[in-house]
Formats: structure tokens, sequence, C-alpha cells
């Protein structure tokens, strides 16, 4: 604390100008490059250096806390890395998951080779530099704004501004408790997206700015959002918005911007059409992506994310869905054509082809607003930002903050469309920073303090980033005392478990209670070919012996030759808010084996 409030008290001294030895606080800050450029450059220079080494800090210590935390979406992206090293180019395709990040997953794990227990924690080891990456590309886009800032400064303006050094403490104060609380410990691209959309915006600034503004520029503009594409679907669409908000260009420079525009969208075009190619290809119509079409199905309609059957009515008609194979208890087989730990989730385009529920606007509005709520609650976060931003412009000059504001629409607007995406699809937390950095950037930017308040926003700065500071580092230090709520130790029990029952890797196995969090299946290198579902658990158990003896049947049938049973071994699921008390209902009879190291049970077919 006494650390940050001393970085945000440095002052300029005077003594070789002669002039008073004490300066009132506006006129001190007032930009006058002849007198502070020099000192306020090596200042900021030295609060970016101790700021990036906090950032490496606290997400390694985070990296390292988390290394064996786990998911459904980092398993799938683990086994399109898989599916690459192995050469098997028909699994490669996949139009839901992203395409950049397996190939990195494969490249790192091609050269490590790592054991099955040590896959996730060096999955979770390629988040390093992926962060690091983002960090360059949070700095390229503070620094251009704070350039842009600079450029368009008002002459008549009286007020005093927040000075670069403490715009950098907030900004990376922001940028850490974001990345390290949210994106640093996903085996996912999320930290690539924040890259190109940070990149983007910083180069969008340069062109905007005119001076610098080369075709070289335009050329690396194209590239980032090719590779935004390559990294996630959503910078697809938010290409031709970047694009859009290049054009936006005063007309005196247009027929020079406009070749310019027209060579990054030609970059871009021929780094995204391999990719639409194939996935076009792979489903018989043009397309650049179904992950938005579904998330636009699933969450607005509340469909189910897998073991779709065409309900309700109107939904569409599926082409190659699971297989039901009994009814009391549900019971569906999806044993082939994918080969995975889980297919269902491997590939949901696959299983849920031919959906398409008719257009409701009820129901979407409905959505829309709901998600708007919640995009407003998690705006609000962390309360010490929102507070030390509603402080800072209370006591700023309204009015000419405000105008300055209007200066920076393009990128109000681009956060404002990726916002409106994400609230008419799925709205998640791990979404948000880029564009959050965006809105949070234009605002202090433009701020101007009023004479008295400008005094006080020193220690309400330095506050603001201590806290958000300790905040990070006391999360990190309780997930890495009282662990993580997706650890996957329990994966690793119950992959043990069956290792030492004799179950080898590339066995078919039936599962029930795990719905999309068997992780473990994966761990000891099996492939789940059947399933009863968390919601239709407890009827299993429930049921008299025929009817289960019923079931085992109908697993042998998929193919399976283990079931195993989640009886409520520490699984964390994510298929329901509230999970069932699965212990409370497990009723394991004759023929089922404890797994050794695990509250779990297997019951062998043959």
């Amino acid at each position: 604390m006494v650390f940050l409030l001393r970085l945000s008290e440095m002052k300029i001294s005077l003594a070789q100008t002669g002039a008073a030895e004490r300066l009132d606080f506006p006129r001190q800050f007032q930009e006058r490059p002849e007198v502070t450029a020099s000192l306020s450059k090596d200042r900021c220079a030295k609060i970016r250096w101790i700021f990036r080494c906090l950032a490496v800090g606290l997400a390694t210590a985070q990296i390292i806390a988390g290394r064996n935390t786990f998911g459904p979406d980092p398993r799938s992206y683990m086994e399109l890395a898989g599916a690459i090293l192995r050469h098997d180019w028909a699994m490669v395709p996949n139009a839901y998951w992203s395409a950049l990040y397996p190939w990195l997953l494969a490249a790192v794990l091609g050269i490590v080779k790592p054991s099955l227990r040590w896959e996730f924690p060096v999955a979770h080891a390629l988040s390093l530099p992926m962060y690091l990456a983002c960090m360059a590309g949070f700095e390229f886009f503070w620094s251009c704004l704070l350039r842009f800032r600079r450029a368009t400064a008002q002459a008549s303006a009286t007020s005093a501004r927040i000075p670069d050094a403490q715009l950098w403490m907030l900004g990376y104060s922001f940028f850490i408790w974001s990345t390290v609380g949210d994106l640093v410990l996903l085996i996912n691209p999320d930290l690539l997206v924040a890259t190109a959309a940070l990149l983007a915006s910083g180069m969008l600034l340069r062109m905007r700015m005119g001076r610098g503004a080369t075709r070289s520029l335009y050329l690396w503009f194209g590239l980032c959002l090719g590779l935004g594409y390559l990294a996630k679907a959503i910078l697809f669409p938010m290409a031709f918005v970047f694009l859009a908000a290049a054009a936006a260009i005063p007309k005196s420079a247009l027929r020079q911007s406009s070749r310019n525009i027209a060579l990054a969208g030609l970059i871009f075009a021929v780094m995204a059409a391999p990719e639409v190619a194939l996935l076009s290809h792979a489903k018989g119509h043009l397309t650049f992506s179904e992950t938005g079409k579904l998330n636009f199905a699933w969450f607005n309609y509340k469909l189910p994310y897998h073991n779709w059957h065409g309900e309700p009515a109107g939904a569409g008609k599926p082409v190659h869905p699971t297989r039901k194979l009994f009814g009391h208890p549900a019971v569906y087989e999806f044993n082939g054509p994918i080969r995975a730990s889980y297919p269902p989730w491997y590939d949901p385009t696959y299983w849920n082809e031919g959906l398409s529920p008719a257009f409701n606007i009820k129901a979407v509005a409905n959505h829309l607003v709901h998600n708007l709520f919640e995009l407003g609650g998690m705006m609000l976060h962390p309360t010490a930002w929102v507070i030390g931003i509603v402080l800072i412009f209370l006591g700023s000059d309204v009015r000419q903050t405000l105008k300055t504001v209007a200066a920076y629409p393009h990128l109000i607007a681009l956060a404002l469309i990726a916002f409106t995406a994400f609230c008419l699809t799925s709205l998640q937390g791990r979404f948000l920073p880029p564009w959050e950095l965006l809105i949070w950037g234009t605002i202090l930017t433009a701020v101007y303090l009023r004479p008295l308040a400008a005094p006080l926003y020193r220690a309400v700065i330095a506050l603001v980033c201590f806290t958000m500071l300790f905040a990070v580092a006391y999360l990190i230090r309780g997930e890495s005392i009282h662990g993580f709520h997706n650890d996957a130790s329990a994966e690793y029990a119950i992959a043990d478990g069956l290792q030492k029952m004799g179950v080898h890797q590339g066995e078919k196995v039936a599962a029930v209670g795990f719905d999309m969090d068997a992780h473990w299946a994966y761990l000891a290198g099996l492939n789940i070919v059947a399933e009863i579902g968390t919601d239709e658990t407890c009827l299993f158990w429930s049921e008299p012996r025929e009817i289960q003896d019923q079931v085992m049947k109908k697993f042998a049938q998929a193919g399976a030759t283990v079931v195993v049973a989640n009886t409520g071994g520490g699984i964390r699921t994510t298929s329901r808010a509230v999970p069932l008390d699965l212990a409370g209902c497990a009723r394991p009879g004759a023929g089922w084996r404890k797994l050794e190291g695990s509250p779990d049970y297997a019951f062998f077919l043959k």
C-alpha cells in the first residue's frame, strides 16, 4: 500500500528552472511536454516493469497452484490435440471448437511427450507464454490509448488529466485482476482472443491518429483479425466490425485509407478462407462456425446440450443423434463414428445437426434482458474498481469528460457489439476482459479532474490498485490451501482405480451419473460409448434388480466392457446448477466393485 502511494505521489522538481518551490496540483500536471515528458516517461517505464513482474509472478503462482484443474471444454481441446498428434485428420475439422489452440497444444504435447498424469499440468504451462503475449497486447493497446489521448487533447481545457503513470497503474491492476482471476487457468483460447482483440484495438487507434498509419500497419491489422478468427469464432463477425471502424476516417484520407482497409480485409480473408472451406466441406454448407448457432438455440430455447432427440416439437429434426437404448431410466449409446473419451462433447455440432428451432421473439427477448442484467452485475465487479471509477468520475469536469468520451466512439461500439453478441448467445465472465478494458480505458483517459478534486485522486487510485492486487493474491493463496472446485484429483483416483482393476487403454466403457464430466475416461485412455445421465442416476439405483440387469445388457450391447458409476465421489458436475445427492441415492449391489482410492464403483460386464 505504502509503495503504491509513493509511486502515485512522485512530483516534478522545478529547482533547475528557478521557479517557485511549490506548485499547486492542477498546474503540476498540465500537459507541458517540454517540462514533464522525460520524467513522466521514466516514471511510466518503472511502473510498467513493476506491474509486469507482479503480473507474471501472480500468473505463474496461479498456474502452479491450479495445475490439475480441468473441465469438459479443456478435455475436448486436449483430444483434438491428440488427434493432430496421431495424424487422425478425419477427427481434426471441428465446427464447434477453435482451430488454432489445438495446434498449439499439439506442438507442446508433442515436444514434451508427458504421461497422461502430466498432460494437464503441461497444458496449463502453455498458458504462461500465452499470458505473456496477452500482456504484450494489453501494453500495446494501453500505449496507443494514451498516445491517442495526447493527440486529441482539448487545447482549451483548464482541468487536469489523470497522469500517464497513474493510468498505467489502473490499467495494469484491472488487467491482472481480470486475466489472472478469470483466464490464466483455462485450457482454452480465451487468452488468445484477448490478445487479438487488444492488438486490433490498438492498431485501430493508431489508424485514427493518422501518424504512422502505414500500409504495414494495415497488413498487421488484417493478420491480427485472421489469427483472431482462428483463435475463436466470435472474432470472425467482429473482424467486420473492426474493419468498419477502420473505415470511419476523415474524408480527406478516404482514398488512401480505402486501399489499406481493402488490403487488411484481403489478408483476413486469405487467412480465414482455408478454415471456412474446411468446415463448409465437412458440414455440407457454407459456414465459418456452428458455435454461435448451437449456443443461440441452447440458451434461448433451453434445449439440451447433449442427447437431443428432436424435442420439443418444432426444434428441428436430428440427423444423427445419440441412440436411445432404454427408456426408464434413459440409456444413450454413441459408439461411433466419433472416437473420443466422451464423443457427445468432442463435436457437439455432429450430434446436434438438424437443431433449428423456430425463431421465438419472446424467448430471445427474455434471454437478452436476463443476460443484460447479468452483464450489468459482472461489470460492477470488482467492487473496489467500480467505487474508484465512480469517485474519480464524481470529481471530474463532467462536461469536458463526456465531450472527450465522444472522441472514442469506435472503442465503445466494439465493446457494445461484442457484449450484445454474448448476451444473445452465451454470457460468461471469461469472455469479457478485453472488451471491458476498451470501456474502462475510454472512460479513464477521457477524465478531466476538477481543480478541487484533483489532489484526492492519488489516494483513490493507490487504494484501488492495492485492493485489486491484494484480492488476486489472496484468491491464489486461498485456492492453493483449500483446493480448486474443478481439481481433477477425484478423476485421477478413478483412472488409477480402473487401471489397478485391469482396465486397459482403448477399452470401451459405460458411465452412470457423469454427463460431460467423466474426465477419468480421458486420463485412463478409455472411450465412453453409453451412459445414464445425472438426472436419471437416482432412478437407476431405485429400480429393481431385474431392470438394472436389463440396463447392463444394453450397456454390453453398446460395446462396453465396464460400467463406472458416480456414487458421490467428489466429481463436480457442470451440467446442473445444483448437484444431486448421488451418494445418498446410490445402492450398488452384487457385482459392483469399489474403486481403490475412490468412493465410486465399477461393474465388469465381461
